[in-house]
Formats: structure tokens, C-alpha cells, sequence
């Protein structure tokens, strides 16, 4: 066959390929296919033995669409070659489009863009029907002239045509914008896979028996769904009758799968890519440092990329293309051919690799206990021995890496942790509610709220006692925070009840000191206080008194105290929890923790003359000093995207009462809150009697209170009492 007297045509190129077997139904990748034969272009990206040709082929014949047809080679690189090839199979349609083209295309000194891709375009506007054109093994082609000219074609596609490019790897064409335009039909691998009820009608159609559906599903999982894999299987599995026997030994060493991924994939490989993928083919999970520590290279992530783009058998675990892993029957095959290459080196390389799985193995499973016992820096250094990525590609050693950040305050490396552990594509409850967490110690409880509210209390993972307790326990104290006591309540008790059952002491501290302080807020003192007391006992049975989860107890036990006039009790507990915030809490509670020093420290009576030494040790003017308290407690909330209302109210009594206290500068004596109180009341022509009434005290105790008020006002009566308070704004 020739075309115009040049080179011969190879007429093979432009056939349809024929399934030789009943094909699968596909209605889903049918639907794919019909809806991008309205678009430019339909894009088909998968390894070899994914059945790209297969799956069009079936297509076309299947819905009857007049479609030309090119299987590219090497040769096809010449661009006068490729568009002989492509329209001819434009002719092969039946369709008139192309003819003056390929006159042109044959003319000497003819330019593919310049003089035969416009008429090309000119001839499909002016036809009637629509044409597809499929380009089969583009992969093939590397030439950046071909690449331009089809890149053109598609930037001018009339509406009649649409091409569908089958290809192992993606091409150098403009898919991004196509993509964001809305004129690409995309078919994947992942798409490719063959599904349970599609692997059960496969078998069925190729075997005498039937396969039980138990067989079916562990030969689709051996594969993946690989579609050549599953041929090799029935291949195999004809005239057998140890059918479970075979399916366990099904592996990339089995000859047929070696044969044909050799021949198909590892042997046109690059000495160098052909080494990287035998060496890494011993880890069960690939990034790019983790490769440069085992091959003692630093092309890692280059050579990561190569393969990836090439649909090397290379499956992504995460979106940013950080981790990786093999096919199974691939990873299979490249351990099998790196043992015949080499048969000593698999052993070199496991002890390489295994230095640090099985430390990793040993942390991962026992590094809760020390934790929980506030061995928070043992379980850091047993981490800071194994390498980062090692970290990052095992969920449990990553919530280790996450738990002991958050305890240590260190918030930033607590989110890069994270960070690293979701790039590695690991979907784990534990994680989803440690990022809860961090929101929540960064200062945004309402986030951390609705984060936590996504997670199904019963989904995967969350059966885990220790995950349990820290999603009740979590998501109760934003709920405090946000001002729901009643939700508040009941998961603190019930994070209270699990910590208890899984002996976590450290959580059972938390949520009993958060119940506590959630019993102040509510009014219920005698509640808190036998809180209080309970997480007080733990904390010193426990030795846990300078872990920070001994915060919260202290936190409630200084708003009890204020609530109780007990001010000695009330500074010596916010002092406390203010330090111990410091050493882990998260930002809104070391707010709170500072917020309610400052009323304690502002609302103390300096000491009586000859009072004992309780008075004496919280007095003003020893280190807690409600200005600087105050200012520090700004400064935190200012971080915090979302607070919650409790301590945003805290905040605003305090500014308050600040405002009010720089009102008494210069007195001798700075009024207490109760004399507060009652100079605003002496405005009004109310008697000093019923002053008591309504104040709830005797009137002997109201008159104390006046001379004081008087005092230090330098008043001489009420009236001049009056006058002096609301020249220094007072009331």
C-alpha cells in the first residue's frame, strides 16, 4: 500500500484491534468514552495490560461510532510520517475529510503546521458528520514537532472531530487547560480496574467452572484488578484443580507474569531506572528520601518522578506525589528478578532497610504506655532515633510524633507531623482526631468543634479505647469553651468513664478537672469542689503534679475559690495553673489560666496587720501582678482565630475591671470589688438599712464598708463620696 508514490504504508497500522474473547461489559467506561466524543479530546493513561485498546475497541463497535484508527511506533516521530498515517485513517472512515490534506502533505517543501494542519481543519469544519480518530501507543512518539502539531489540532478542533489518545504515560500536550475548560474525558488506571462483579463475569466467561466468589475476590486483590493480570490467571488456572493452591503461589514470580512484564516494562528500561526499581522493590512504601537512604544515592526524587510519569506500575498513596508504592504483582516481579540478578544483595538491602523497621515496629506498638504515664520525653527520644520518613509513613509512630508535640507546647511541630503523616496518604481516625486537637490548641475551638462533628463517633479507628477518650474528651472541652454545658457534661463524663476503664490517668485527670471548672461555670460548687478533690488524689498517686493536665484541677479549683471569697487559695491555684499551662496547654486554656490569675491577684485584700502567712504569701506585689497577667492573656488570645465566648467573656470582665482599678490610681488604697459594688448604689436616696437589706448584710458590716470606702476615697460623707467617685469615673 502506498500513499501519493512515498513510502510504502504499513496497512496493519491503521486496523482496528479485535478482542479474541467475549469482553466484560463495561457500561461505566462506556458512558466515559460516549460523553468525551462530544469534546476535543478523550485522554486514556495506564500502564501496559490495562486493557486500554481493549476497552475503545469494544467501544466503537458498541455504539457503532466511525472511527479511524493509528497503532503508533518509533518510526511515527517523523511528523510528515505521523500525519500520513492519521489521515489515512481519517480516510479509512469513509469520511472526504483529509483528502486535500494529504494531497498537500505529499507536495515538496510542504510544512506540516503551516500548510496541511489548516486545510485539515478547513475540510472537517466544512463535512457533515462527526469523526473520531484514535492515536493507539502514543507514548511512542517523542518528537516535540509531532507533540506541537497535535497540541495545534486540539487548540482548533472543530466539533466534528475528536481524538482519543491511548497512552502508557501522559503526553506533552495541553491537558491542564483542556482539563479546566472542560473539553478532556480522562480514563485512568484507577478507572481501568476491574471491579468484583467485573473480575466474577471474566472468569466465568474463560473457565469451564465457576471460580467461588472467594477466589474471585483474593485473585482481584492479588492483582489489583490489573486486567493482563487477571488473563494470566485464567490462563493458569485452566485444566487446574488446586485452584486455591495456585492463587496463593500467584505472584510476580509466577513465569507468565514475568515473561510478560519484562518483555513489556522492565526490559526497555534505562540501566539506570531498571536498577532504582530493583533496589527499592524491598520496601513496601517508597518517598523520595527513604530511596536515597536505601540505594545511597541522591537522585531519589528524580527517579520517582521518571517513573511516575512513565505509569511505571507506580501508584501514588497521597496528592502531592510524596509516597508511593508498587503494584503487588510488580513489586513482586522486580524482588524476584533482584534476587536472580543478585542473589545476595535482597539481604543487604533488608538489613538496610530493617535497622529502622524493626525499632519503628517496637515504638509503634509500645509507645502509648510511657506516654500515658507522662513519659513524654522517652517516647520523643525513642522517635528522634528513626529517620523522618520513617515517621511519616506509619500512622501510629506519626500520632506518637503529633502526642508528644502537643504536650511539649510545641504546636508548629505538632502540625508539621501532621502535615507529613496526611501527605503519606494515611486515611486514620487517630489522625483526624489529633488534628482536631491541634486546631483546638491553637486557639480554634470552633474549628476543632466541627472538625470533630465530621467524624462519625463509630467510624474506623475510633473503637480504639485510647482514640475514644480523645475524641470525648476533645470535643468536650470545646464545647465548654464554645458555652454548651449541657453537650460539655455529657462527653466529659463519658470521656472521664473511658479514661478510667483504659487506665489513661492523664485523660481522667483532664476530664475531671474540665468537669470541675464546668461545675464552677454552672454554679455547682459543692460539685466542683468534690472534683477537684478526686483529680487531686490521681494527680498525687500518679506523681502527675508537673504534667500539664494537672492544669485544668487548679484551674477550677482558683474559680472556685474566687467564687467562694477563699482569695489566699484562689491565687495559689491560678499561679499554679498559669505555670502549668505554660508547659503544654493550648492557647485558650493558658488564656484562662492567666485570665483568672489576674481576678484572683486583683480581687486578694492586701494583708491585715499581723495576718498569717497565707495572707502574706498572695499579697500584691508578689508576682502576680493582674496588669501584666491581663496583657499576657492578650497577647495569647490574640493568636487564637476562634476562642469560643466563655473566655472571651473572662477577657472583657477583666478589661473591665482593669479600666476600673486604673480609675483608683493615685488612692490610698485601691477599692475592693464588694466596695465597688456599693459606692455604685450610693447615688440613689436609699437608706443604710435597706442598703443591707439588698446587699444581704448587717448593717454594722455595710457602715465597715463605708468607712473604708470613705478612706480611701478621702471622703468626709456620702455625698462627698459621691462627688470624688465620679470625678475619678468610678461610677
Amino acid at each position: 500500500m502506498t500513499a501519493g508514490g512515498s513510502e510504502v504504508v504499513i496497512a496493519t497500522k491503521l486496523f482496528r484491534p479485535i478482542p479474541r474473547h467475549q469482553t466484560v461489559q463495561r457500561g461505566r467506561l462506556h458512558d466515559v468514552l460516549r460523553q468525551g466524543n462530544t469534546l476535543p479530546l478523550t485522554l486514556i493513561v495506564a500502564p501496559p495490560g490495562w486493557g486500554k485498546s481493549t476497552l475503545v475497541a469494544d467501544w466503537l463497535v458498541h455504539d457503532r461510532v466511525a472511527a479511524g484508527w493509528v497503532s503508533l511506533d518509533s518510526g511515527d516521530d517523523d511528523p510528515k510520517r505521523f500525519w500520513r498515517y492519521l489521515l489515512l485513517a481519517t480516510g479509512e472512515t469513509g469520511s472526504p475529510a483529509g483528502a486535500v490534506a494529504l494531497r498537500r502533505l505529499e507536495m515538496a517543501g510542504s510544512d506540516v503546521l503551516r500548510d496541511v494542519l489548516p486545510v485539515f481543519v478547513n475540510e472537517l469544519a466544512a463535512s457533515r458528520g462527526s469523526l473520531a480518530l484514535v492515536l493507539d501507543d502514543y507514548h511512542m512518539v517523542s518528537s516535540r514537532q509531532v507533540h506541537e502539531s497535535v497540541a495545534t489540532l486540539l487548540d482548533r478542533c472543530p466539533p466534528q472531530l475528536h481524538l482519543i489518545i491511548l497512552t502508557r504515560a501522559d503526553p506533552p500536550l495541553p491537558v491542564s487547560r483542556l482539563r479546566v475548560r472542560g473539553q478532556l474525558a480522562e480514563i485512568r488506571a484507577e478507572h481501568l480496574r476491574f471491579s468484583l462483579g467485573e473480575a466474577r463475569e471474566f472468569f466465568n466467561d474463560r473457565l469451564d467452572d465457576p471460580l467461588p466468589e472467594t477466589d474471585v475476590h483474593r485473585l482481584l486483590n492479588r492483582t489489583e484488578g490489573w486486567p493482563a493480570g487477571l488473563q494470566l490467571a485464567a490462563l493458569r488456572l485452566q485444566d487446574r484443580t488446586d485452584t486455591s493452591g495456585f492463587i496463593e503461589r500467584f505472584t510476580g514470580a509466577d513465569w507468565h507474569i514475568v515473561s510478560y512484564l519484562c518483555d513489556e516494562v522492565l526490559d526497555i528500561q534505562t540501566p539506570r531506572i531498571r536498577e532504582f526499581l530493583l533496589v527499592t522493590s524491598v520496601l513496601n512504601r517508597i518517598c523520595a528520601p527513604l530511596c536515597d537512604a536505601l540505594t545511597q544515592r541522591a537522585d531519589g526524587e528524580e527517579l520517582i518522578g521518571e517513573i511516575h510519569r512513565a505509569n511505571l506500575f507506580l501508584i501514588p498513596l497521597d496528592d502531592e506525589r510524596r509516597w508511593f508504592r508498587y503494584h503487588h504483582l510488580f513489586g513482586d516481579l522486580l524482588r524476584h528478578e533482584l534476587t536472580l540478578h543478585d542473589p545476595g544483595q535482597p539481604t543487604v538491602l533488608h538489613k538496610r532497610a530493617a535497622d529502622f523497621s524493626l525499632s519503628s515496629q517496637l515504638i509503634a506498638e509500645h509507645w502509648r504506655r510511657p506516654f500515658n504515664a507522662g513519659q513524654v520525653e522517652t517516647v520523643r527520644m525513642w522517635l528522634d532515633a528513626l529517620p523522618p520518613e520513617v515517621v511519616a509513613a506509619d500512622a501510629s509512630l506519626s500520632a506518637a510524633r503529633v502526642w508528644t508535640a502537643l504536650d511539649m507546647g510545641r504546636l508548629e511541630e505538632a502540625g508539621a507531623a501532621l502535615d507529613a503523616a496526611e501527605a503519606s496518604g494515611q486515611p486514620d481516625a487517630h489522625l483526624a482526631v489529633l488534628r482536631a486537637l491541634h486546631m483546638y490548641k491553637s486557639g480554634d475551638v470552633g474549628a476543632a468543634g466541627r472538625r470533630l462533628g465530621e467524624i462519625p463517633p463509630h467510624a474506623p479507628g475510633t473503637d480504639d479505647p485510647f482514640v475514644a477518650t480523645v475524641y470525648r474528651l476533645v470535643q468536650g472541652i470545646s464545647w465548654l469553651w464554645l458555652g454548651d454545658f449541657a453537650q460539655a457534661r455529657e462527653l466529659l463524663i463519658e470521656a472521664a468513664r473511658r479514661a478510667e476503664a483504659d487506665g489513661n490517668r492523664l485523660a481522667y485527670i483532664y476530664a475531671q478537672g474540665c468537669r470541675a471548672l464546668l461545675a464552677v461555670s454552672r454554679g455547682d460548687l459543692p460539685l466542683a469542689d468534690t472534683l477537684v478533690r478526686d483529680a487531686e488524689s490521681v494527680i498525687a498517686r500518679t506523681l502527675s503534679d508537673l504534667h500539664f493536665v494537672a492544669m485544668f484541677p487548679r484551674l477550677a479549683a482558683a474559680r472556685l475559690g474566687i467564687q467562694r471569697g477563699e482569695w489566699a487559695a484562689a491565687v495559689r491555684a491560678s499561679v499554679a495553673a498559669v505555670e502549668l499551662g505554660r508547659r503544654g496547654g493550648g492557647r485558650v486554656e493558658l488564656a484562662a489560666a492567666l485570665l483568672t490569675a489576674a481576678a484572683a491577684s486583683r480581687t486578694c485584700p492586701p494583708p491585715a496587720p499581723g495576718g498569717g502567712p497565707d495572707q502574706a504569701e498572695v499579697a500584691p506585689g508578689t508576682g502576680s501582678d493582674p496588669r501584666a497577667l491581663l496583657a499576657e492573656a492578650r497577647g495569647v488570645l490574640r493568636h487564637c482565630p476562634d476562642p469560643g465566648p466563655v473566655v472571651a467573656g473572662w477577657l472583657t470582665d477583666e478589661q473591665r475591671a482593669e479600666s476600673v482599678q486604673a480609675r483608683q490610681d493615685g488612692l490610698i488604697e485601691p477599692l475592693t470589688d464588694r466596695e465597688l459594688t456599693i459606692l455604685r448604689l450610693l447615688p440613689a436616696p436609699t437608706p443604710q438599712r435597706e442598703l443591707a437589706s439588698a446587699l444581704f448584710v448587717t448593717p454594722n458590716t455595710l457602715r465597715t464598708h463605708l468607712r473604708a470606702i470613705y478612706r480611701k476615697l478621702g471622703a468626709e460623707s456620702r455625698d462627698d463620696a459621691v462627688i470624688r467617685a465620679r470625678e475619678r469615673g468610678l461610677i
